[in-house]
């Protein structure tokens, strides 16, 4: 079955530009998945960016965030990635009421409430990749939690484990070492 049917999206085409704008990029990206996966991607994609964008601003480590859990679709491209973010970036902050309850409806079928649970956790992860969870990231990530039936108490559960599991990046190892000069002595 076409995703966009599935959605509801293939009677009125024009009534949901931004989730079939947002579909058709993870089609392309994965033309040999199942309708299924595209579905899920899709929504958990959308609803990452929601998070990404509570705050008004997509920062670059949000953006960096969202890449790095893309590359774990074995099937996806370097540079779709890149393209992915951009169209998600684009289209999400524009999603309709209707679209938003499109992907509720959607995740709710598609998953039970510990799978749920486990998209929740992956909000909650993006959310703190600039260091902390916002208020408004967090008014998101309950409003997100509360359309699909997640308790309150476990969200703050994830967002507290997110909070703990955050460390410090570490500067890659493809950096150059500092010059000589720059060592203490006790370090040379």
């Amino acid at each position: 079955m076409d995703p966009l049917a599935w959605l509801g999206l293939k009677k009125q085409k024009d009534a949901h530009p931004q989730l079939s704008a947002i579909n058709t990029a993870v089609r392309e990206l994965l033309p040999d998945d199942e309708p299924v996966v595209l579905r899920y991607i899709v929504i958990v994609a959308v609803l990452l960016t929601r998070v990404a964008h509570a705050d008004g601003v997509f920062l670059e480590c949000e953006l960096n965030h969202l890449h790095q859990l893309f590359q774990h679709i074995d099937r996806m491209p370097p540079d779709g990635i890149t393209t992915l973010c951009g169209t998600l970036n684009e289209h999400v902050p524009n999603l309709s009421e209707e679209e938003s309850a499109l992907c509720f409806r959607e995740l709710k079928s598609l998953c039970n409430a510990d799978e749920r649970l486990q998209v929740m956790r992956l909000l909650a992860g993006l959310a703190t990749a600039d260091g902390g969870i916002v208020p408004s990231e967090h008014g998101t990530i309950m409003a997100i939690g509360a359309e699909l039936g997640v308790p309150e108490e476990s969200l703050v559960e994830l967002e507290d484990e997110a909070l703990a599991a955050e460390t410090i990046p570490t500067p890659p190892a493809s950096l150059p070492p500092p010059p000589d000069s720059a060592l203490d002595p006790a370090d040379r």
